[in-house]
């Protein structure tokens, strides 16, 4: 992330925010005016934030927000603000500020908002592709049908298959699209501590809670919270999951009075949770408020028409990161890449790619600089693979008495991809 602009006229509390701002790993610049903040925007970088105070010697900081945006630029603005100026603090926000923070919150509440902007913004900035296959879209379809409601979300998968780009696209298009989208790895909360960090705890709340502190819960408030390996939450995390859930109140650790927070969740597992039910690891009231609505992700090796795009994708991602020109992968490394299992799905295919554009000289992936995770499939196994996907065409296409537009539905790809793949094994 670049830096965070403050604009505070106040010298001392400016001095105090910047010091709070290095403590917690950002970088700032201060200025005491709208003269000196306008020389700042002029050479400001995309991914600078701005922190400006309400009222300034020579204006506000509202007319520094219209400026901005006048000039085109988008960057984060959020308002600091005293008591009794919020009022005028909401109109910040209809003319595009961020957010606005009551001083006195500052300490507490910042360091997150910059932390959830930084994530936002650099999910904005990393290319994507757009998948193809007829698996995803369909996939995509059902993003559309479900982005604008408020049902909970449970995306099934194995490990990955990029659970958190549906999420984030579950977020893009829904109507909170302007509210955080908070992403947690469930996996990496530790069971003593994962009721505080998902719903904040008050001062004093246990040993070394020295000061009080936000939950994810709250983090993400107005948006979406996404709880990645939703298996792995603590039994007693559940219970107050599903009570935040279902009365839309939490109560953070030590506190004595319960919160109120928007919120809407999508959570993610490759775990066989009807397994951990059985085993009483998982609740199954939990289970079903969470699955109002299901997305099944199909492994890579189910959605094989993807695998070269995707390919091409990571090397090109590759080469802007190594500074090369690799042009592609020669015939050998694309047989190998199309007939290999990806037991690591997507993941496993962008690491193969990158560590294979590292180690080549040329201007062509060759397949001994392939890296794969399991060993590959032998001639052998290739050739029964083609022959298996031969006979699943031919099959569909009795199916559909010879409608090829139906049998590539039947399949799962695209029209082209079924006329090539006929045209390749020789059916007629």
């Amino acid at each position: 992330m670049g830096r965070v602009i403050v604009i505070e006229d106040n010298h001392i509390f400016a001095d105090y925010v910047c010091r709070l701002l290095a403590s917690k790993g950002f970088q700032s610049v201060s200025t005491f005016n709208c003269n000196g903040a306008r020389k700042l925007f002029a050479k400001m970088q995309e991914d600078d934030i701005v922190l400006a105070d309400m009222r300034l010697p020579d204006g506000d900081g509202i007319a520094l927000l219209e400026e901005l945006r006048k000039q085109g630029r988008n960057n984060p603005y959020i308002v600091m603000t005293e008591h009794g100026e919020i009022p005028i603090a909401v109109r910040s926000l209809k003319l595009g500020a961020e957010d606005f923070i009551p001083k006195d919150l500052l300490e507490m509440n910042l360091p997150s908002l910059l932390r959830s902007l930084q994530k936002r913004m650099e999910r904005q900035d990393a290319p994507i592709l757009e998948r193809t296959s007829g698996a995803f879209k369909k996939i995509y379809d059902k993003i559309r049908l479900v982005a604008p409601t408020n049902m909970s979300v449970l995306i099934l998968d194995e490990s990955g298959t990029g659970k958190e780009h549906i999420a984030e696209k579950i977020h893009a298009r829904s109507k909170r699209t302007t509210g955080p989208f908070v992403p947690v790895d469930c996996g990496l909360l530790s069971k003593e501590l994962a009721a505080s960090e998902l719903f904040g705890h008050e001062k004093g709340a246990f040993t070394g809670a020295e000061s009080k502190k936000q939950g994810f819960w709250e983090e993400a408030a107005g948006g979406t919270l996404f709880l990645d390996e939703i298996g792995n939450l603590p039994q007693e995390v559940q219970q107050m999951l599903l009570r935040a859930l279902e009365a839309k109140r939490y109560r953070p650790t030590g506190g004595s009075k319960d919160k109120k927070a928007d919120v809407r969740i999508i959570a993610a597992t490759n775990e066989d949770l009807q397994t951990a039910i059985a085993e009483k690891r998982f609740r199954a009231d939990l289970y079903q408020r969470l699955k109002e609505y299901t997305i099944q992700i199909p492994p890579l090796r189910e959605c094989r028409e993807d695998i070269m795009p995707l390919a091409d994708f990571f090397l090109q991602l590759a080469n802007d990161e190594f500074e090369k020109q690799v042009k592609g992968f020669d015939a050998e490394a694309r047989k190998r890449m199309l007939a290999y299992t990806w037991g690591g799905n997507v993941r496993e295919l962008k690491r193969v790619v990158r560590m294979a554009v590292l180690h080549t000289e040329g201007d062509t992936v060759t397949a001994d600089t392939l890296e794969f995770d399991e060993m590959p499939l032998a001639a052998d196994d290739s050739l029964a693979l083609d022959d298996m996907e031969k006979k699943q065409i031919i099959h569909a296409l009795e199916q559909a008495k010879g409608n090829r537009t139906l049998a590539a539905a039947l399949l799962g790809i695209g029209r082209t991809t079924l006329y090539n793949k006929m045209k390749a094994y020789g059916i007629e």
